[in-house]
């Protein structure tokens, strides 16, 4: 009986390592980084390992059979909706196209794969792992920069291996929810503190003024709130932005903050740089209010706002509005609403 009982340990064992290894595989070609841009082979390697990543998470779905939960099927259509918006106003199909593509093969291979928690956490943060570690390795090696590229007219940045620095936090803080999910889920800590401590310092050496924040926010949070776990979720991170959006462009109490922001941070002429941006978003937002102008190409946006740095943005919900109007808007609320219960 104890033998069977083994057996029986030792195949579960097996199931889950290999289901383990499977979501890694699937996962990584989504997480493409722009370091390999400098490399071709490496590039198209990704790109086909990423086109076979979508392959199959679709013939597991049709096989499967299993129900497609609502908040997949809100962000499937937000991008089916953001590609017709592109294509009806002539604008940057191929971005669009490729950013589609890769949402919604992340967003069904979730769907499907959150059934077993612990491993899809798991497998989940490790590709996180593996990618912010190689980057603070990037950044310790080269403190002035691996490589630069172009990031705006007659604008270069430096970047690491991933990308410009402005551009980390898009790893950053997705990592640092699966890390407290994680920590949630096995009361394991090595690899939550590892993993946060690992963002600090990458951070902290190219000197990111919003992840620092986010940083603070987060050691507050876990102080003062008793379930500090269920504070760390996208419904949470989401709800920042409004926030932000109403203290400093809306009520302009910027001000009060100085001392942080520019004190401390030394991000008061970004700060500025960045509101008058938001005064010309804002305005070409009322351009198209109800559904925006689409995926817009970097160049076109510099010369609509008269930024030669202002490929985005720079504000989660300017940019919604710009690229889908209000119904992109409204998309997002249904997202973060699901997502929240």
């Amino acid at each position: 009986m104890d033998g069977m009982k083994r057996e029986h340990i030792i195949y579960i064992s097996k199931r889950k390592i290999s289901l383990w290894l499977w979501m890694v595989f699937l996962t990584m070609p989504h997480m493409k980084v722009s370091f390999l841009n400098q490399i071709p082979a490496a590039d198209s390697i990704f790109n086909i390992w990423r086109l076979a990543s979508f392959a199959i998470i679709m013939v597991q779905l049709l096989f499967v059979k299993r129900k497609v939960s609502l908040i997949a099927l809100l962000l499937v259509g937000q991008q089916v909706f953001l590609f017709l918006v592109t294509m009806i106003n002539r604008q940057e199909m191929y971005a669009c196209a490729i950013s589609a593509f890769s949402v919604i093969s992340i967003v069904l291979f979730y769907d499907y794969n959150e059934y077993d928690k612990q491993v899809f956490l798991s497998s989940q943060l490790f590709c996180f792992e593996v990618m912010i570690f190689i980057n603070l390795v990037t950044e310790l090696l080269y403190p002035d920069g691996m490589y630069l590229t172009s990031v705006g007219l007659f604008v270069s940045g430096r970047n690491w291996f991933l990308g410009y620095y402005n551009n980390h936090s898009q790893y950053y803080i997705p990592a640092l929810m699966f890390a407290w999910l994680y920590y949630k889920s096995t009361r394991k800590k090595l690899r939550t503190f590892v993993l946060t401590t690992e963002i600090f310092a990458s951070a902290f050496i190219v000197w990111s003024g919003g992840v620092l924040l986010v940083l603070f926010g987060m050691a507050l949070a876990f102080v003062l709130l008793k379930n500090h776990t269920g504070f760390f979720n996208y419904y949470t991170y989401w709800l920042l932005h409004p926030a932000f959006f109403l203290f400093v462009i809306v009520m302009k109490l910027q001000d009060l903050f100085r001392w942080l922001i520019d004190g401390v941070l030394g991000k008061w002429d970004s700060l500025m740089a960045r509101m008058k941006l938001w005064e010309k978003v804002h305005k070409l937002i009322l351009e198209a209010p109800v559904f925006g102008h689409g995926i817009v190409d970097g160049t076109a946006r510099q010369l609509k706002v008269g930024f030669n740095w202002a490929m985005h943005a720079h504000n989660l919900l300017l940019e919604i509005l710009y690229q889908g109007g209000v119904v992109n808007f409204m998309l997002w609320i249904m997202i973060v609403i699901q997502g929240g219960g």
